[in-house]
């Protein structure tokens, strides 16, 4: 059985298995019609007006408060690709797209509009939330020892909104989610012209991010996960989220925050209530399981601190791949540091 498969067989594998939901199958595909009126109902909201929209700006999903981490001592982040060519630069210069937080039209719209705004917030909290992060690495005691860790409830509430917000802005931005997002159009619509297809994405953003900050408060469980000798990659984040999430429960996700510090956000089916955050220092195996999915499910390139990466077969084909359900090393990992445990109760898997 193939460890690796590619997204979009795994988007076909879904959709058949979901052959008794084709009312909601449609409403999603008409969510991403242009000209819709389910298209027209977002863009016109009153919201995306907060900003004026910039033509060909370049925005980032690789925020610059996140990327500036992976500086190395002569401030630049390094890039690798599937060839293993290397090329270095300043970090405001990786992780963006021109229009890709945009809703464009061909002619000139009332309806133009932008999404950019949405993510100031997250991104202008992102380099306090790594400081509060890197504040628990105290906690850790000694290797393979989990400290749990019971911190007020008042600022344990705050921060880990924060990180949630932050976690979410940085899924739907990611290129995976994007990706599968125009997979899932062009299958059924055929190849979509560049312009159309970042108007859609941008709408169905729009769409869903403010639904998912609503909806992620107080969910889940978190895992720090701390690194001192080995550093960790960055191009993507392990996560279930799609283009059709709305709530959170059943939420798994892996994503570096720095070179040596990675969140894991899971929320299991049941659970006991505390605690909501541990720490634990990661060794070389649980370093290799993160950055080996980074590879995984990424595509084209890498961005790396200082310890230049291995690179994997799945990487050097250069497609976005995602791990079979039965053989995936990250759900395993995830599952062993915030266990579910109505496996234990109801005898499930």
């Amino acid at each position: 059985m193939k460890a690796c498969i590619k997204q979009k067989e795994l988007r076909c594998q879904v959709n058949e298995a979901d052959g008794n939901k084709p009312r909601r199958l449609f409403a999603e595909v008409s969510a991403h019609m242009p000209y819709s009126r389910c298209e027209f109902s977002m863009i016109k909201e009153a919201a995306l007006k907060k900003r004026k929209v910039i033509k060909g700006e370049k925005h980032h999903w690789w925020p610059e408060g996140l990327s500036k981490y992976w500086e190395n001592e002569r401030g630049l982040v390094q890039r690798i690709d599937i060839k293993g060519e290397v090329i270095p630069s300043t970090p405001e210069r990786f992780g963006r797209i021109s229009d890709g937080h945009n809703i464009l039209f061909e002619n000139e719209s009332p309806w133009q509009s932008t999404i950019e705004h949405y993510f100031e917030v997250p991104d202008g909290n992102m380099p306090k939330i790594v400081d509060w992060l890197a504040s628990l690495k105290r906690e850790v005691k000694t290797d393979k020892t989990t400290k749990f860790l019971y911190l007020s409830q008042e600022r344990e509430d705050k921060n880990l909104d924060e990180l949630r917000e932050c976690i979410i802005s940085l899924a739907v931005r990611s290129p995976k989610y994007r990706n599968a997002q125009n997979s899932f159009v062009e299958s059924l619509r055929g190849k979509l012209e560049k312009v159309e297809s970042k108007r859609l994405i941008a709408a169905n953003i729009h769409q869903r991010y403010k639904t998912l900050v609503q909806n992620s408060k107080g969910i889940g469980k978190f895992a720090i996960l701390f690194s001192e000798e080995f550093e960790l990659f960055w191009r993507w984040l392990y996560s279930n989220i799609n283009a059709a999430t709305e709530h959170l429960f059943g939420v798994k996700i892996v994503i570096p925050m720095t070179p040596h510090i990675a969140v894991v956000w899971s929320s299991p089916r049941m659970s006991y209530p505390c605690p909501r955050l541990i720490s634990i220092k990661a060794d070389k195996e649980i370093v290799e399981i993160v950055n080996n999915s980074v590879q995984v499910y990424s595509k084209e390139y890498l961005f790396f601190r200082t310890q230049k990466p291995s690179l994997i077969e799945d990487f050097k084909l250069g497609e976005h791949r995602v791990y079979d359900y039965q053989t995936d090393p990250v759900y395993t990992l995830i599952d062993s540091l915030i266990p579910d445990e109505s496996r234990k109760r109801f005898g499930l898997f």
